[in-house]
């Protein structure tokens, strides 16, 4: 893991959000995550507007996968 990623790993919740630059496929990654935690929780609502904790915590998970 790369020290740019260990040091986004490290930001709140909403920082981690907003500073991620996620790639296409990690973005897709995230919106397929999100999508099946929603399902399995019943979620109504928009998939990508669960609470920030939830996505903050997904992202974080994209993010220590990423390749060195």
């Amino acid at each position: 893991m790369s020290a740019h990623d260990k040091a986004l790993l490290a930001l709140s919740d909403a920082e981690i959000i907003e500073s991620a630059d996620l790639t296409d496929a990690e973005f897709d990654e995230l919106e397929n995550q999100l999508a099946l935690r929603a399902a399995c929780l019943g979620w109504t609502g928009d998939p990508m507007r669960q609470p920030i904790e939830t996505v903050a915590a997904t992202v974080r998970g994209i993010i220590s996968k990423r390749p060195n």
